[in-house]
This record gives C-alpha cells, structure tokens and sequence, in this order.
C-alpha cells in the first residue's frame, strides 16, 4: 500500500467518519431536531432504559464530561428523564420519554437511508467484508490490553 492518504486505513476511517457524521448531523437536525450522538444515546437506551448514567457513557464510549452535557442537552429537549438511582444516591439513571422514544422510531427511516447511500454500489458481500473489518477494528483496538508497537 503506498503513503498517499487516500490509501491510508486510519485517515479514510477518520475522514469518512468526519464526513458521514457532519452530513448525518446536519439531516438530522434538519428533521428531528437531534444529533447523531443523541440519537445514539435514545437507541441504547430504547434497549437499556434506566442504565446507570456510566453505562451510557461506556455504552457510548464518551468520556465523563461529554456523556454530562450530552444528557443536559436531551433532558432540556425532554428526549430523557434523569433520576437518582435508589441503590445508590451518588449515582444517576437515565430514562428515555416519550418524546425520546418517537424521535427514535421517527429516526429509523432516516439511519435506513443513510446505510442504504453509504452501501451504494457495492454488492452484499462487499459491505459484509466491509462490517466484518470495521467490527475487527473495533474489537481489536478497543481491548486494553492492546499495544501500540
């Protein structure tokens, strides 16, 4: 593989997430009023509804201070209900609303279309070696003990 950036595996992830994020971002604001992030947040919590607010976080992989203003943001536009969890005072749970759970269902069409553009013009099989390489790359970076030669 030669060194021009085009065919350079980490800036084509990072250029293509940039890219694929701020076009998402823009639709979706446009439609729903939300952020890929937020929405991300509503479909784990659609399937984890009242997780710990940390769970969230390592559900999203977003640090401390960014999964704090992602869930001021969604309880100020009501998608989410955040409570202190009975267990534990110290600690937060996080609810998805009603609100939440339409923007959710309203969203899928639109997460459809986004993949149905992104996949255009490769075969089934070629976005299936696609999915089975991004899944790799997260399994293999995200383990710990992972290190850098």
């Amino acid at each position: 593989m030669d060194d021009t950036p085009d065919s350079r595996i980490f800036f084509l992830i990072n250029r293509s997430r940039h890219v694929l994020l701020k076009w998402a971002d823009a639709i979706l604001a446009e439609k729903l009023s939300v952020t890929s992030a937020q929405l991300a947040a509503l479909f784990l919590l659609e399937k984890e509804d009242g997780c710990l607010l940390k769970e969230l976080s390592r559900g999203l992989g977003l640090n401390n201070s960014a999964i704090t203003g992602l869930v001021a943001r969604m309880e100020k536009a009501g998608l989410i209900e955040k409570r202190s969890c009975l267990a534990d005072g110290r600690a937060f749970q996080v609810y998805i609303t009603a609100k939440g759970s339409q923007t959710a269902a309203d969203a899928l069409p639109l997460v459809d279309r986004f993949n149905e553009l992104a996949a255009e013009g490769f075969t089934k099989e070629e976005m299936e070696t696609v999915c089975r390489f991004l899944g790799s790359v997260i399994q293999k970076i995200s383990r710990a003990d992972t290190p850098l030669p």
